[in-house]
């Protein structure tokens, strides 16, 4: 069997009127492409069902068990007049609507907690929590809506998804990921990938890619996604030995800016190490903690977290002297190294990290402008060190990233350290 052609699919009015962006279709390209499977295209549809099932005809139309087809389909799960999914498949596989006890348990659960004339709006929700009854159910862990696997024709499969990104990226992790493997065999194709961080997708390809000889004959293909802070470069090659020389290019010339999966490797190292951390945030309103805190069992290793958003908070709690406010303002190095330090003290942890800076819109002045952030890293026994960055994006992305990079800064200091 020859790998999958691919079709990634997005469904909604609101997309293709411009007033919402499709951001799933790239995400599940890449993750797709970091299994070995390429994507030939995305298309993105309005909610017209007549349109929705001409499309998946034909994009199903060719397909056999030696050239299979994948579709990738998210949206169109939901209970409105407008979410057509649901009745298109059920068309296409000669189903009917079968509820799914699992979601209807979840949504009957819901509804209760709204109180008195839930039944009466539960009726019209059934759509969102039934699967076509000739299929196989992609359970949600985080909504209602259960997502669906189904096989149009011998060779052309078809999941859907929710549109909701993160019921979708939980959906495709937990249930989707493990039913692709089994179905389908990658082309014998070797991949793997690194995180650079404060690297961007331009200059990258500019300065590295674009001097690589397999790259440009085909011998190997790269896909690079930016992230908050960081890029994810993958490479694949039918040859593993190429992959494995391709990411060692990419260390040598990136050196400490490269990590692996950092979201896994930190917690990793803290657990091995017995070591607890703290924060201590400023700008960043305690997203940092929040990263640290997604991951299951982060208790081990993190303590806790002081959200010093005003002087009087990084006075009177964390510590820092009124003299060193006065003299160097809120957002300095010297601000930042006493808010580590004490707040090390203050939360009782082997490490800390201390974010200071000017997320904007206002707050900027000539001599530190919006964008300017001082991040410091305080390790027991050794130096405390702060970094300043300016990353002039908005105020939502630069929260972002700077929490982010935060967390790689403590990592890359960690890792030097025997």
């Amino acid at each position: 069997m020859n790998p999958p052609r691919v079709t990634v699919i997005s469904t909604g009015s609101e997309l293709t009127a411009g007033r919402s962006q499709d951001t799933n279709s790239s995400w599940i390209a890449n993750e797709l492409f970091g299994f070995g499977y390429s994507t030939q295209k995305f298309l993105v549809l309005p909610d017209d069902p007549k349109l929705i099932r001409d499309e998946l005809k034909n994009l199903a139309s060719g397909a056999s068990k030696e050239n299979p087809v994948l579709l990738v389909m998210t949206g169109g799960l939901g209970p409105t007049e407008d979410d057509y999914t649901l009745e298109v498949v059920c068309e296409l596989t000669s189903s009917k609507p079968v509820l799914n006890e699992k979601a209807h348990d979840r949504l009957q659960a819901l509804y209760r907690l709204r109180g008195k004339g839930f039944q009466e709006a539960l009726t019209t929700a059934l759509r969102q929590v039934s699967i076509p009854s000739n299929s196989t159910v992609l359970n949600n862990s985080v909504g209602i809506a259960p997502g669906f696997w189904s096989e149009l024709q011998p060779g052309a499969y078809l999941a859907c998804m929710p549109g909701v990104p993160s019921e979708m990226v939980t959906m495709f992790k937990e249930e989707l990921v493990p039913l692709i493997q089994k179905q389908f065999q990658s082309g014998e194709l070797y991949s793997d990938f690194l995180f650079i961080w404060g690297m961007s997708e331009s200059l990258f390809q500019q300065e590295f890619i674009e001097g690589i000889e397999e790259l440009k004959n085909g011998k190997a293909v790269w896909g690079v996604a930016a992230k908050k802070g960081f890029i994810r470069v993958t490479y694949q090659s039918e040859d593993k030995n190429l992959v494995e020389e391709l990411i060692q290019k990419t260390k040598e010339k990136y050196r400490g800016l490269c990590t692996g999966d950092l979201f896994e490797e930190f917690p990793k190292l803290l657990s091995e190490r017995k070591l607890t951390l703290g924060t201590i945030e400023s700008c960043t309103g305690g997203l940092a903690a929040k990263i640290l805190t997604d991951r299951a069992g982060s208790s081990e290793y993190f303590l806790g977290s002081v959200v010093s958003y005003s002087n009087l908070i990084k006075e009177n709690i964390v510590g820092v002297k009124k003299e060193t406010l006065e003299a160097h303002g809120a957002v300095s190095e010297e601000t930042a190294i006493e808010m580590a330090d004490n707040g090390a003290k203050l939360l009782g942890t082997d490490l800390a990290i201390s974010i200071t800076g000017i997320a904007g819109p206002g707050g900027g002045t000539p001599t530190k402008k919006i964008g300017t952030v001082f991040i410091g890293t305080h390790i027991r026994g050794e130096k405390t060190e702060v970094k300043e960055l300016f990353l002039p994006f908005k105020r939502e992305l630069f929260r972002e990233v700077v929490a982010a990079t935060s967390l790689y800064l403590m990592y890359n200091r960690l890792r030097k350290l025997v």
